[in-house]
């Protein structure tokens, strides 16, 4: 096997592993920081009560739940938002249900594109002076990072990998030609061998 092609698919066969371990450990840290994430429904980030804004900052790295006083009814809406960067309500994404806060009901999620200064507003509560908190769930960004970093590494080692098998049906190994071999010769023997340059009619008048 040609050298080039040992390298390659040494090369290949490292970072896939590298990849396996990286996307194990991210997964396992991403599902563990989504499990307590829902058991606790993150950290209370703010209270309040309708009519009533919320106004702080928010980072895209965050989810933010939103949970309205049991048995009321409020809108809920995401100020000078667009489709990345809006309140997604719990029917949307089937989700409702999905966090349990004494007094309260989940009523959606807030996201948004990019770090700023956010505001959310609670409005067209019948009731009024209905209890309302937003809490905050962290997403775990280096588990995410070595999640995506396993991922690339895979389909990159894969690509190598392929190369490999490639120079294997490719690349042949080259072989030296043996060293010529040298003849040293006595002058007797070149004697010997010298071609003789009688010709054959004065042989025979001499014999």
């Amino acid at each position: 096997m040609h050298k080039v092609t040992k390298v390659t698919l040494g090369v290949g066969f490292v970072l896939l592993i590298v990849s396996i371990i990286a996307t194990s450990v991210g997964w396992d840290s991403f599902m563990e920081n989504m499990d307590e994430g829902f058991v606790e429904g993150g950290t209370e980030m703010w209270t309040g009560k309708t009519p009533t804004t919320f106004e702080g900052e928010m980072l895209p790295t965050s989810m933010y739940p939103v949970f309205v006083q049991e048995y009321r009814s409020v809108d809920v809406e995401l100020l000078d938002g667009d489709e990345n960067s809006r309140f997604v309500p719990c029917e949307e994404d089937y989700s409702c249900g999905s966090f349990y806060e004494p007094g309260y009901t989940y009523v959606g999620d807030v996201y948004v594109s990019y770090s700023d200064i956010w505001k959310v507003r609670f409005s067209g509560d019948v009731t009024g002076d209905s209890n309302v908190m937003i809490r905050e769930m962290s997403m775990d960004v280096p588990g995410i990072m070595s999640l995506a970093f396993g991922c690339m590494g895979g389909c990159f080692s894969l690509l190598v990998l392929g190369v490999g098998v490639i120079f294997v049906f490719t690349l042949k190994e080259s072989h030296n030609d043996s060293p010529s071999e040298v003849a040293f010769v006595s002058g007797d023997t070149l004697k010997s061998t010298a071609p003789d340059t009688g010709e054959w009619w004065s042989q025979s008048d001499n014999d």
